[in-house]
Protein backbone atom coordinates (compact mmCIF):
# COMPACT_ATOMS: atom_id res chain seq x y z
CA UNK A 1 0.00 0.00 0.00
CA UNK A 2 1.20 3.55 -0.80
CA UNK A 3 2.27 5.82 1.85
CA UNK A 4 0.20 9.10 0.18
CA UNK A 5 1.99 11.63 3.40
CA UNK A 6 5.59 9.78 2.89
CA UNK A 7 5.32 10.26 -0.98
CA UNK A 8 4.30 14.18 -0.54
CA UNK A 9 7.39 14.50 1.30
CA UNK A 10 9.35 13.25 -0.80
CA UNK A 11 7.64 15.19 -3.75
CA UNK A 12 8.23 18.29 -2.28
CA UNK A 13 11.98 17.61 -1.81
CA UNK A 14 12.53 16.70 -5.05
CA UNK A 15 10.12 19.18 -6.76
CA UNK A 16 13.19 21.32 -7.94
CA UNK A 17 14.15 18.93 -10.04
CA UNK A 18 10.85 18.22 -11.62
CA UNK A 19 10.05 21.60 -13.31
CA UNK A 20 13.36 23.28 -14.29
CA UNK A 21 13.83 26.50 -15.92
CA UNK A 22 14.34 26.09 -19.50
CA UNK A 23 12.82 29.39 -21.08
CA UNK A 24 16.93 30.53 -21.32
CA UNK A 25 17.44 27.27 -23.54
CA UNK A 26 14.06 28.17 -25.31
CA UNK A 27 15.42 31.58 -26.48
CA UNK A 28 19.35 30.14 -27.57
CA UNK A 29 18.03 27.66 -29.23
CA UNK A 30 15.28 29.72 -31.16
CA UNK A 31 18.26 32.60 -32.43
CA UNK A 32 19.59 29.72 -33.56
CA UNK A 33 16.89 28.17 -35.33
CA UNK A 34 16.84 31.29 -37.24
CA UNK A 35 20.15 31.29 -38.41
CA UNK A 36 19.74 28.17 -39.72
CA UNK A 37 17.07 28.46 -41.69
CA UNK A 38 18.70 31.51 -43.17
CA UNK A 39 21.61 30.23 -44.38
CA UNK A 40 21.08 27.77 -47.80
CA UNK A 41 24.33 26.39 -47.76
CA UNK A 42 24.15 25.08 -43.88
CA UNK A 43 22.89 21.30 -45.22
CA UNK A 44 25.75 21.30 -47.34
CA UNK A 45 28.01 21.60 -44.30
CA UNK A 46 25.91 19.26 -42.03
CA UNK A 47 27.09 16.57 -45.24
CA UNK A 48 30.59 17.30 -44.71
CA UNK A 49 30.97 16.41 -40.66
CA UNK A 50 30.66 13.74 -38.87
CA UNK A 51 28.44 13.55 -35.44
CA UNK A 52 27.73 11.16 -32.66
CA UNK A 53 24.29 12.08 -32.81
CA UNK A 54 21.83 11.26 -35.42
CA UNK A 55 20.51 13.99 -37.91
CA UNK A 56 18.00 13.49 -40.69
CA UNK A 57 18.31 14.34 -44.16
CA UNK A 58 15.94 17.38 -46.23
CA UNK A 59 15.36 18.36 -49.49
CA UNK A 60 13.07 21.38 -48.60
CA UNK A 61 13.12 24.56 -47.28
CA UNK A 62 13.97 23.95 -43.75
CA UNK A 63 11.43 26.77 -42.61
CA UNK A 64 8.64 25.84 -44.84
CA UNK A 65 5.01 25.21 -43.46
CA UNK A 66 2.34 23.52 -44.89
CA UNK A 67 -1.32 23.85 -43.73
CA UNK A 68 -3.13 20.98 -43.14
CA UNK A 69 -6.84 21.39 -44.20
CA UNK A 70 -8.79 19.41 -41.42
CA UNK A 71 -12.18 19.27 -42.90
CA UNK A 72 -12.44 15.68 -45.06
CA UNK A 73 -16.15 14.49 -44.95
CA UNK A 74 -15.59 10.92 -46.41
CA UNK A 75 -12.79 8.82 -45.68
CA UNK A 76 -12.22 5.35 -43.93
CA UNK A 77 -9.27 5.00 -41.61
CA UNK A 78 -7.75 1.77 -39.98
CA UNK A 79 -6.06 1.43 -36.99
CA UNK A 80 -4.02 -1.35 -34.98
CA UNK A 81 -2.43 -1.92 -31.83
CA UNK A 82 -1.08 -4.20 -29.87
CA UNK A 83 -1.16 -5.84 -25.83
CA UNK A 84 0.47 -8.32 -24.39
CA UNK A 85 0.45 -10.37 -21.29
CA UNK A 86 4.36 -11.90 -20.66
CA UNK A 87 5.40 -15.21 -19.53
CA UNK A 88 5.15 -15.37 -16.16
CA UNK A 89 7.98 -17.55 -13.79
CA UNK A 90 5.89 -17.56 -10.81
CA UNK A 91 2.79 -19.00 -12.98
CA UNK A 92 4.99 -21.96 -13.74
CA UNK A 93 4.47 -21.47 -17.19
CA UNK A 94 6.21 -20.55 -20.51
CA UNK A 95 2.86 -19.20 -22.37
CA UNK A 96 1.78 -16.09 -23.30
CA UNK A 97 -0.51 -13.85 -24.91
CA UNK A 98 -0.30 -11.15 -27.63
CA UNK A 99 -3.84 -9.27 -28.09
CA UNK A 100 -4.53 -7.21 -31.24
CA UNK A 101 -7.34 -4.31 -31.09
CA UNK A 102 -7.94 -3.07 -34.93
CA UNK A 103 -10.54 -0.38 -35.79
CA UNK A 104 -11.81 0.62 -38.68
CA UNK A 105 -14.43 3.94 -38.66
CA UNK A 106 -15.93 4.98 -42.49
CA UNK A 107 -17.13 8.25 -42.71
CA UNK A 108 -19.72 9.78 -44.73
CA UNK A 109 -20.28 6.96 -46.38
CA UNK A 110 -24.01 5.62 -46.39
CA UNK A 111 -23.47 2.85 -48.33
CA UNK A 112 -21.41 1.08 -45.91
CA UNK A 113 -23.16 -2.01 -43.83
CA UNK A 114 -21.18 -0.48 -40.83
CA UNK A 115 -19.93 3.13 -40.14
CA UNK A 116 -17.90 1.05 -37.07
CA UNK A 117 -15.96 -2.28 -37.04
CA UNK A 118 -13.96 -3.08 -33.92
CA UNK A 119 -12.20 -6.50 -33.42
CA UNK A 120 -9.96 -7.31 -30.54
CA UNK A 121 -8.25 -11.10 -31.53
CA UNK A 122 -6.04 -12.93 -29.15
CA UNK A 123 -3.01 -15.06 -29.90
CA UNK A 124 -1.66 -17.60 -27.33
CA UNK A 125 1.73 -18.99 -27.39
CA UNK A 126 3.38 -22.06 -25.86
CA UNK A 127 7.04 -20.49 -25.72
CA UNK A 128 8.44 -23.75 -27.20
CA UNK A 129 8.00 -22.23 -30.85
CA UNK A 130 11.47 -21.74 -33.23
CA UNK A 131 11.78 -18.30 -32.00
CA UNK A 132 12.39 -19.73 -28.74
CA UNK A 133 15.64 -21.08 -29.67
CA UNK A 134 16.97 -17.35 -30.27
CA UNK A 135 15.40 -15.01 -27.82
CA UNK A 136 13.85 -15.60 -24.39
CA UNK A 137 10.90 -13.37 -22.15
CA UNK A 138 9.89 -10.16 -23.20
CA UNK A 139 12.40 -9.09 -26.42
CA UNK A 140 10.27 -12.27 -27.74
CA UNK A 141 7.12 -11.06 -27.05
CA UNK A 142 7.74 -7.21 -28.08
CA UNK A 143 8.83 -8.88 -31.90
CA UNK A 144 5.98 -10.75 -32.30
CA UNK A 145 3.30 -8.27 -31.18
CA UNK A 146 4.88 -5.71 -33.82
CA UNK A 147 4.73 -8.17 -36.10
CA UNK A 148 0.83 -9.14 -35.17
CA UNK A 149 0.20 -5.83 -35.11
CA UNK A 150 1.54 -4.90 -39.29
CA UNK A 151 0.25 -8.52 -40.24
CA UNK A 152 -3.36 -7.56 -38.78
CA UNK A 153 -3.10 -3.98 -40.22
CA UNK A 154 -2.82 -5.79 -44.09
CA UNK A 155 -5.02 -8.49 -43.74
CA UNK A 156 -8.01 -5.66 -43.27
CA UNK A 157 -5.99 -3.02 -45.56
CA UNK A 158 -6.05 -5.75 -48.34
CA UNK A 159 -10.05 -6.66 -47.56
CA UNK A 160 -11.03 -2.82 -47.33
CA UNK A 161 -9.12 -2.19 -50.88
CA UNK A 162 -11.33 -4.72 -52.20
CA UNK A 163 -14.54 -2.90 -51.11
CA UNK A 164 -13.92 0.48 -50.90
CA UNK A 165 -14.02 2.81 -54.13
CA UNK A 166 -10.89 4.35 -55.12
CA UNK A 167 -12.34 7.68 -54.93
CA UNK A 168 -12.66 7.35 -50.79
CA UNK A 169 -9.39 8.58 -48.82
CA UNK A 170 -8.07 5.60 -46.86
CA UNK A 171 -4.99 5.38 -44.62
CA UNK A 172 -4.13 2.45 -41.76
CA UNK A 173 -2.45 4.27 -38.97
CA UNK A 174 -0.34 2.62 -36.27
CA UNK A 175 0.76 3.68 -32.86
CA UNK A 176 5.00 3.81 -32.36
CA UNK A 177 8.09 4.06 -35.14
CA UNK A 178 8.38 2.94 -38.55
CA UNK A 179 12.18 2.56 -37.48
CA UNK A 180 12.54 -0.16 -35.75
CA UNK A 181 14.23 0.95 -32.45
CA UNK A 182 14.49 -2.09 -30.54
CA UNK A 183 16.02 -4.56 -33.31
CA UNK A 184 19.15 -1.92 -34.05
CA UNK A 185 21.47 -3.03 -31.53
CA UNK A 186 20.93 -6.91 -31.71
CA UNK A 187 22.87 -9.32 -34.01
CA UNK A 188 22.02 -12.00 -36.24
CA UNK A 189 19.58 -14.40 -35.79
CA UNK A 190 17.22 -12.06 -33.89
CA UNK A 191 17.80 -8.75 -36.29
CA UNK A 192 17.31 -10.68 -39.72
CA UNK A 193 14.36 -13.15 -38.50
CA UNK A 194 11.91 -9.87 -37.20
CA UNK A 195 12.92 -7.13 -39.50
CA UNK A 196 12.69 -9.47 -42.26
CA UNK A 197 9.50 -9.79 -41.64
CA UNK A 198 8.26 -6.21 -40.58
CA UNK A 199 9.83 -5.15 -44.07
CA UNK A 200 7.77 -7.93 -46.00
CA UNK A 201 4.32 -6.46 -44.42
CA UNK A 202 5.80 -3.29 -45.17
CA UNK A 203 6.50 -4.01 -48.85
CA UNK A 204 2.94 -5.98 -49.17
CA UNK A 205 1.39 -2.64 -47.71
CA UNK A 206 3.35 -0.90 -50.70
CA UNK A 207 2.46 -3.32 -53.46
CA UNK A 208 -1.26 -3.04 -52.40
CA UNK A 209 -0.82 0.97 -52.26
CA UNK A 210 -2.18 1.00 -48.63
CA UNK A 211 -1.33 4.71 -47.13
CA UNK A 212 0.20 3.89 -43.55
CA UNK A 213 1.66 5.98 -40.90
CA UNK A 214 3.30 5.64 -37.20
CA UNK A 215 1.85 8.15 -34.75
CA UNK A 216 3.69 9.29 -31.82
CA UNK A 217 2.36 11.44 -28.94
CA UNK A 218 4.98 13.08 -27.12
CA UNK A 219 7.79 12.76 -29.62
CA UNK A 220 11.54 12.69 -27.16
CA UNK A 221 13.44 12.46 -30.83
CA UNK A 222 16.48 15.34 -31.20
CA UNK A 223 17.52 15.18 -34.85
CA UNK A 224 16.08 18.79 -35.22
CA UNK A 225 17.25 20.16 -31.63
CA UNK A 226 21.12 18.25 -32.88
CA UNK A 227 20.84 20.88 -35.76
CA UNK A 228 21.11 23.44 -33.32
CA UNK A 229 24.00 21.43 -31.35
CA UNK A 230 25.95 21.55 -34.86
CA UNK A 231 25.35 25.31 -35.34
CA UNK A 232 25.96 26.44 -31.92
CA UNK A 233 29.45 24.73 -32.29
CA UNK A 234 29.76 26.06 -35.47
CA UNK A 235 30.42 22.40 -37.20
CA UNK A 236 33.00 21.78 -34.68
CA UNK A 237 31.91 19.51 -32.57
CA UNK A 238 35.12 17.51 -30.67
CA UNK A 239 35.27 19.81 -27.27
CA UNK A 240 32.40 21.95 -27.63
CA UNK A 241 30.49 23.07 -24.49
CA UNK A 242 27.84 25.36 -26.24
CA UNK A 243 25.89 22.13 -27.20
CA UNK A 244 24.80 21.92 -23.63
CA UNK A 245 22.85 25.26 -23.96
CA UNK A 246 19.90 23.05 -25.27
CA UNK A 247 20.31 20.28 -23.31
CA UNK A 248 16.93 19.64 -22.32
CA UNK A 249 14.93 20.43 -25.28
CA UNK A 250 13.15 17.94 -27.55
CA UNK A 251 12.21 18.66 -31.29
CA UNK A 252 8.91 19.36 -30.60
CA UNK A 253 10.07 22.77 -28.40
CA UNK A 254 12.22 23.59 -32.05
CA UNK A 255 8.99 22.84 -34.07
CA UNK A 256 6.69 24.98 -31.76
CA UNK A 257 8.96 27.99 -32.77
CA UNK A 258 7.51 27.96 -36.42
CA UNK A 259 4.39 25.20 -36.34
CA UNK A 260 0.89 27.57 -36.11
CA UNK A 261 -1.83 25.02 -35.37
CA UNK A 262 -3.19 22.13 -38.45
CA UNK A 263 0.10 22.66 -40.08
CA UNK A 264 3.19 20.41 -40.86
CA UNK A 265 6.69 20.44 -41.15
CA UNK A 266 8.51 19.62 -44.34
CA UNK A 267 9.52 15.92 -44.56
CA UNK A 268 12.61 15.02 -43.19
CA UNK A 269 14.64 11.45 -44.07
CA UNK A 270 15.96 9.43 -41.16
CA UNK A 271 19.40 8.55 -41.10
CA UNK A 272 18.94 5.97 -38.28
CA UNK A 273 21.29 3.28 -38.26
CA UNK A 274 18.80 0.43 -38.85
CA UNK A 275 17.22 2.36 -42.17
CA UNK A 276 20.13 1.32 -43.69
CA UNK A 277 18.76 -2.37 -44.20
CA UNK A 278 15.61 -0.93 -45.44
CA UNK A 279 14.86 -0.78 -49.09
CA UNK A 280 14.52 2.59 -50.80
CA UNK A 281 10.93 2.75 -51.38
CA UNK A 282 10.83 1.84 -47.25
CA UNK A 283 13.22 4.26 -45.98
CA UNK A 284 11.46 5.78 -42.84
CA UNK A 285 10.98 9.36 -43.24
CA UNK A 286 9.19 11.78 -40.55
CA UNK A 287 7.41 15.28 -40.16
CA UNK A 288 5.55 16.89 -37.10
CA UNK A 289 2.50 17.98 -37.36
CA UNK A 290 0.50 20.54 -34.92
CA UNK A 291 -2.77 18.73 -34.52
CA UNK A 292 -4.38 21.75 -31.85
CA UNK A 293 -3.28 19.96 -28.64
CA UNK A 294 0.09 18.89 -29.57
CA UNK A 295 3.01 18.66 -32.27
CA UNK A 296 3.39 14.96 -33.10
CA UNK A 297 5.95 13.21 -34.92
CA UNK A 298 4.38 11.36 -37.85
CA UNK A 299 6.62 8.71 -39.68
CA UNK A 300 5.89 7.56 -42.94
CA UNK A 301 8.02 5.06 -45.29
CA UNK A 302 10.23 7.01 -48.59
CA UNK A 303 7.04 6.26 -51.25
CA UNK A 304 4.47 8.33 -49.07
CA UNK A 305 6.43 10.91 -48.43
CA UNK A 306 7.77 11.04 -52.75
CA UNK A 307 3.81 11.77 -53.62
CA UNK A 308 2.75 14.87 -52.35
CA UNK A 309 -0.85 13.28 -53.35
CA UNK A 310 -0.32 10.65 -50.83
CA UNK A 311 1.26 12.47 -47.50
CA UNK A 312 -1.15 15.17 -47.66
CA UNK A 313 -4.01 12.46 -47.34
CA UNK A 314 -2.13 11.26 -44.77
CA UNK A 315 -1.59 14.27 -42.69
CA UNK A 316 -5.56 15.23 -43.40
CA UNK A 317 -7.00 12.00 -42.49
CA UNK A 318 -4.38 12.07 -38.77
CA UNK A 319 -5.74 15.55 -38.21
CA UNK A 320 -9.17 15.33 -39.05
CA UNK A 321 -9.11 11.92 -36.60
CA UNK A 322 -6.94 14.12 -33.81
CA UNK A 323 -9.70 16.85 -33.77
CA UNK A 324 -12.60 14.16 -33.18
CA UNK A 325 -9.97 12.80 -30.63
CA UNK A 326 -9.57 15.78 -28.86
CA UNK A 327 -5.92 15.50 -29.58
CA UNK A 328 -5.77 11.88 -30.12
CA UNK A 329 -6.84 9.85 -33.05
CA UNK A 330 -9.89 8.48 -32.39
CA UNK A 331 -9.21 5.46 -34.36
CA UNK A 332 -6.20 4.97 -32.35
CA UNK A 333 -7.21 5.42 -28.88
CA UNK A 334 -10.46 2.53 -30.05
CA UNK A 335 -7.89 0.13 -30.98
CA UNK A 336 -6.00 0.23 -27.86
CA UNK A 337 -9.08 -0.21 -26.00
CA UNK A 338 -9.93 -3.21 -27.95
CA UNK A 339 -6.50 -4.75 -27.51
CA UNK A 340 -5.56 -3.68 -23.70
CA UNK A 341 -5.16 -6.29 -21.37
CA UNK A 342 -5.91 -5.14 -18.01
CA UNK A 343 -5.71 -6.81 -14.73
CA UNK A 344 -8.95 -8.85 -14.30
CA UNK A 345 -8.09 -10.18 -18.28
CA UNK A 346 -5.14 -11.22 -16.96
CA UNK A 347 -6.00 -13.23 -13.73
CA UNK A 348 -8.51 -14.78 -16.29
CA UNK A 349 -5.85 -15.80 -18.34
CA UNK A 350 -4.03 -17.62 -15.91
CA UNK A 351 -6.97 -19.03 -14.56
CA UNK A 352 -8.36 -20.54 -17.79
CA UNK A 353 -4.96 -22.21 -17.72
CA UNK A 354 -4.84 -23.31 -14.45
CA UNK A 355 -8.45 -25.10 -14.92
CA UNK A 356 -7.29 -26.89 -18.17
CA UNK A 357 -4.04 -28.26 -16.07
CA UNK A 358 -6.49 -29.79 -13.59
CA UNK A 359 -9.10 -31.11 -16.46
CA UNK A 360 -6.00 -32.73 -18.04
CA UNK A 361 -4.45 -33.86 -14.66
CA UNK A 362 -1.76 -31.83 -15.06
CA UNK A 363 -0.39 -29.08 -12.34
CA UNK A 364 1.09 -25.98 -12.96
CA UNK A 365 4.39 -25.66 -10.19
CA UNK A 366 3.08 -21.86 -8.73
CA UNK A 367 5.98 -19.72 -6.56
CA UNK A 368 5.52 -19.34 -3.21
CA UNK A 369 5.36 -15.34 -3.98
CA UNK A 370 2.31 -16.09 -6.46
CA UNK A 371 0.59 -18.02 -4.05
CA UNK A 372 1.19 -15.37 -1.48
CA UNK A 373 -0.25 -12.84 -4.03
CA UNK A 374 -3.53 -14.71 -3.77
CA UNK A 375 -3.89 -14.78 -0.37
CA UNK A 376 -2.26 -12.94 2.79
CA UNK A 377 -1.96 -14.70 5.83
CA UNK A 378 -1.28 -12.89 8.95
Amino acid sequence: MLNKALLMQQLQMVSDGLFLDISGEFTIAQESWQRIVNDPTFIYKVRQISTPWLVPDWYEHLGAVFPVEPALDQYTVLAVDGSQVYPDRHQGTSCFLINIGSVILNYGQPQQASAVFLESKPQVFTGDQNEDDIVNGPELVNCRRQEFELQEGLIHSILLKEKLSSEIPFAFLFDGSLVFWHLESKEGNLKELFLNKYLSLLDQLYKKSVLCAGYISLPKSKELVNLIRIELCKFKIEGCKELEAVNHLVDTAIAGFFLPSYSRSIVFKSNAKIGASYPPHLVPHFFYMDVGAEIVRIEIPAWIARDDTKLNTVAQIILNQSIKGRGYPVALAEAHEQAVVKGPDREFFYHVITKMGIERKRQLSFSQKSMKKRGMGI
